[in-house]
């Protein structure tokens, strides 16, 4: 593979997981993805997810979300490998074919926030594999901001303060490993 002339390595992002869960569940659910993704470098605070009944039909009412960075500091490729991972756990804690758990991986980079999805939609690009990228926030005026899309989860300001907390650590990360 060249690099250089019109074609550049992609820099590396922090992943995380946007999980949206029953809240008598979160603990069953944190010790298992403890197992697959390590234990999370920054979680942000949980919050109430009542902004819409999306979920409701099939998850239920006591809904509670939250975000959970991890030391997963890689390409922007291997999100649809976490994606796919992420759809065999929910698989994995389903009840009586109804979803107890979803998991939404992305990725931090220092210019924007992308979630996966396996929905697609017209702003959302086809990764491959059956995963789209869905770009949630953008980098501008040195803050992450949203766009006409963007979920509501991710333009709060518990949301917002996560983002740029985990893009902290991954500048530190990338600024160690050029030194």
């Amino acid at each position: 593979m060249v690099f250089g002339g019109g074609v550049r390595k992609p820099q590396k992002v922090i992943f995380f997981n946007a999980i949206l869960i029953d809240s008598t569940f979160i603990g069953k659910i944190d010790e298992y993805l403890i197992d697959i993704f390590g234990l999370p470098i920054l979680k942000s605070e949980v919050f109430s997810f009542n902004h819409t009944d999306y979920y409701k039909d099939e998850m239920g009412e006591n809904l509670v979300k939250y975000f959970a960075c991890y030391d997963i500091i890689d390409y922007p490729d291997k999100l649809p490998l976490f994606k796919r991972v992420a759809v065999e756990i929910e698989e994995f804690f389903m009840e009586k074919g109804k979803r107890k758990v979803n998991i939404d991986p992305g990725y931090i980079a220092l210019e924007k926030v992308v979630a996966a999805s396996t929905k697609n939609f017209s702003h959302r690009i086809y990764l491959g594999d059956s995963i789209y990228a869905d770009l949630q926030l953008y980098r501008k005026g040195k803050k992450y901001n949203p766009l006409p899309w963007t979920f509501y989860d991710y333009k709060t300001d518990n949301a917002l303060t996560f983002f740029e907390r985990a893009r902290a650590i991954l500048e530190r990360h990338l600024h160690e490993q050029k030194i």
